[in-house]
């Protein structure tokens, strides 16, 4: 084990453990509501624009749109283990998902979707994906709010990992509109809650 995560274990008191695994277990549980909220209830809106039309799709994409979910936890649990920022970020995955819920929420968006005729291996991948997740909980987008929550950590944390984080963070961002999953009005919207919410929380929260 690494001497620094050793230190950081060591120097946890009990009521330290309670509230950092606490804060874990709310960032997962409030996470998981998402697939609760991906429903449709009226109205029901679109938000297209007409460069959304000139954006193919890529079913290759969908590799860093699935890479997406163990970077975020792995991330999450790398703060966990690494120093007491952990609470900010658990924090910023918490406040995240309830201003994209209040959305889904009070202003439910969709994605239509067109069919997928081919049958390539990332083809078959994407359709697995468009089986499984409903095409609700548009705006704003998650992977994009929190792929910009992971940069702006890093960046916050002046990491050395805080290039490779933006770069995935793009790449992320950009897989969400090439596998037709969101709009560009989503991820746009998706990475200012992201970068906003990070960065207020390591700005005024700086005792937790």
């Amino acid at each position: 084990m690494d001497s620094r995560v050793g230190r950081f274990f060591i120097s946890r008191s009990k009521k330290d453990w309670a509230i950092d695994v606490g804060l874990f277990i709310a960032a997962i549980v409030v996470s998981c509501l998402y697939f609760i909220l991906n429903a449709p209830h009226e109205p029901v809106h679109i938000f297209k624009i007409a460069i959304d039309d000139q954006i193919p799709r890529l079913p290759i994409f969908i590799i860093p749109y699935l890479a997406f979910l163990p970077w975020l936890w792995g991330t999450v649990g790398y703060a966990f283990l690494k120093d007491k920022s952990f609470r900010k970020l658990a924090l910023a995955v918490i406040i995240i998902n309830m201003v994209a819920y209040s959305f889904y929420i009070f202003l439910q968006t969709h994605i239509p979707r067109d069919p997928i005729t081919s049958s390539d291996f990332f083809s078959n991948i994407l359709q697995i994906v468009y089986n499984n997740d409903r095409q609700y909980n548009c705006f704003p987008s998650l992977h994009s709010a929190l792929s910009a929550m992971i940069a702006t950590y890093f960046v916050c944390n002046k990491s050395k990992l805080a290039w490779a984080s933006i770069a995935m963070a793009a790449l992320v961002v950009v897989s969400t509109l090439f596998t037709k999953q969101h709009f560009i009005v989503d991820a746009i919207s998706g990475v200012t809650l992201g970068i906003v919410a990070t960065w207020a929380i390591f700005r005024f929260c700086k005792s937790i």
